[in-house]
């Protein structure tokens, strides 16, 4: 799929518009993968919900609904300012210790959920409060996700292992941000959202197409 393209060296003046701020989206990277970027502060995490749930990654009882034999709301992941903790609804394991009850979870945590249900939780720069999820065992939801990033105020993207997800061929990082009620995106690099520059930073609204030099990314509301 090919690049847009502008000549336009204006810097893109951020609109006046409605809050966009939903508590979930998907990130659909080329040649990258999918990823949920989700907002609110505690996500609860249990096995399959009923037909029809939203977007295939969520349920009535559980924002990450992974096709695996668990309790409906088998865990929750509270952030607390730049904390993150793990709280055990049925039997869990983090590093090879069973959670009772609530534990803080340190980079690299592996989380154990039954016998073969692994999450690995991230926290890859000291530059920012938001974390990571990465699905070990390969157990996924309906909708197949390729990592989760649970975002506080900013989640990086790019080719060093300190972004929250990493894009090996990309020149440069773009950073997503959150600014009052909306998320913006801007880069050092010359990007552009929905073909107007965005380098200086521009508003991601549902659908919005975000390129530049060896990257394109859209942004998606989980309906």
């Amino acid at each position: 799929m090919g690049f847009f393209t502008s000549s336009s060296n204006d810097q893109r003046q951020i609109p006046a518009t409605k809050p966009v701020v939903g508590s979930s989206y998907l990130l659909w990277i080329d040649g990258v993968g999918t990823y949920l970027v989700y907002l609110q502060e505690t996500m609860k995490i249990g096995g399959p919900g009923e037909p029809g749930t939203v977007g295939g990654l969520g349920s009535a009882w559980a924002d990450l609904s992974l096709l695996a034999n668990l309790s409906r709301h088998h865990a929750s992941i509270t952030r607390s300012g730049e904390s993150y903790f793990l709280e055990a609804k049925a039997p869990i394991f983090c590093n090879q210790r069973s959670v009772n009850d609530r534990v803080l979870l340190s980079d690299q945590a592996e989380l154990r959920l039954n016998a073969q249900t692994i999450i690995t939780f991230r926290q890859p720069t000291v530059l920012s409060a938001s974390a990571c999820l990465e699905l070990t065992s390969h157990h996924q939801p309906q909708q197949r996700l390729d990592g989760i990033v649970l975002m506080a105020e900013t989640c990086l993207l790019g080719p060093s292992s300190e972004n929250h997800i990493v894009c090996h061929n990309w020149p440069g990082t773009v950073i997503l941000y959150r600014q009052g009620d909306q998320i913006l995106c801007r880069s050092k690099l010359e990007i552009f959202a929905n073909q107007e520059a965005a380098s200086q930073g521009a508003v991601l609204t549902p659908g919005s197409l975000v390129n530049g030099p060896e990257l394109r990314f859209r942004w998606e509301v989980v309906t």
